[in-house]
């Protein structure tokens, strides 16, 4: 299961696509063909948002109830092996 912290950065990941997107929407000189196919993506990236969303208000409604714990993965630096 994905920590809060998890969803937090797809959420935000989710937000910089939907983002780009609505740049390119607007750039000049776009086919219908080419808008159209933007525009799917935009709802398709807009679905996703709200499912990463719903899950995020459970997963801090179950963590703040202490029905859950909030997992976080420990982080171990593996490129510079000669330090300790």
């Amino acid at each position: 299961m994905y920590s809060i912290g998890d969803l937090i950065d797809k959420l935000v990941i989710e937000n910089i696509k939907i983002f780009n997107l609505r740049e390119k929407i607007h750039e000049p000189d776009l086919s219908d063909e080419v808008i159209v196919n933007l525009n799917n993506k935009m709802i398709v990236l807009n679905e996703n948002r709200g499912i990463i969303s719903d899950l995020l208000d459970n997963k801090v409604e179950m963590v703040v109830s202490k029905k859950e714990k909030n997992v976080i993965l420990k982080k171990l630096k593996t490129y510079d092996l000669n330090e300790t």
